[in-house]
């Protein structure tokens, strides 16, 4: 835009408002060399182009929060590539190999089970947490969210169960691991939308094995150790064999 070096001040200032004016990209705003406006004619039409400016950075605040919301939704109806089949496997390892330590022991503390599912959900969180970086890349972050969000709630729901039955009603402890078995088919129905759709059979089997340890729970012949160990073993091999397959034997599984 030109300038006069020697204009009054007065106009130099006008000559700013109406470049300020013609910065927000209106074309029949003209320049100092051709009309000198009024004062109050550049102040309102500077407070008219502020509002429009306003007005369209709405909408591409609306636009960016369109743009996450479909990002949410396709999270949301993705596989989740996190889980790593040899890794689930091991854990149901741990779990047979709990319950025959205890069976052989005589040691049916319940304790040692809650300990060993942080441990092996840390180490299946951690790898997943690894895997979905190198798959999912720049939706690695949301499936995760996604997955997570759906699987926490039974988590914490069993966590909290455990440990109040554990202290306060120490004598139903029995009826722990059909109820945690039946809180796994939840977990895993709940997250059917971010998983393979095979894994609906251990699911089942969850269901199936949960409602057997609550009708056994009540009797003592049975070691709890076995009505534990036994259900989560087998349920995790099936869970290992379902991401497997679903895979398609990919290198990186």
């Amino acid at each position: 835009m030109p300038r006069h070096p020697n204009e009054p001040r007065r106009y130099r200032r006008q000559c700013f408002l109406q470049d300020a004016a013609w910065i927000f990209s209106d074309p029949t705003t003209s320049s100092c060399a051709d009309r000198a406006p009024t004062m109050d004619q550049s102040l309102e039409l500077c407070i008219a182009k502020l509002f429009a400016y306003k007005d369209r950075m709405n909408d591409i605040d609306s636009a960016l929060g369109d743009i996450h919301r479909i990002r949410d939704r396709l999270a949301a109806g993705t596989r989740f590539e996190g889980f790593a089949p040899k890794l689930v496997a091991l854990t149901g390892a741990f779990a047979l190999a709990l319950a025959g330590w205890q069976a052989h022991s005589g040691e049916a503390s319940l304790f040692a089970w809650i300990l060993l599912a942080l441990v092996c959900a840390l180490m299946i969180g951690m790898e997943a947490i690894v895997r979905a970086r190198a798959v999912h890349r720049a939706m690695a972050d949301r499936l995760i969210n996604s997955t997570l969000q759906r699987f926490l709630p039974v988590g914490l729901a069993g966590a909290i169960a455990g440990f109040i039955i554990l202290i306060q009603l120490p004598e139903h402890a029995r009826l722990l691991p059909g109820l945690w078995q039946l809180l796994m088919a939840v977990g895993i129905c709940a997250a059917l939308g971010n998983l393979p759709p095979a894994m609906r059979w251990p699911a089942a089997f969850y269901f199936a094995t949960g409602t057997i340890s609550l009708a056994m729970s009540g009797d003592a012949s049975i070691d709890a150790a076995w009505l534990m160990g036994l259900p989560f073993g087998i349920g995790q091999f099936l869970v290992a064999a379902a991401l497997y397959i679903s895979s398609g034997r990919k290198p990186h599984d």
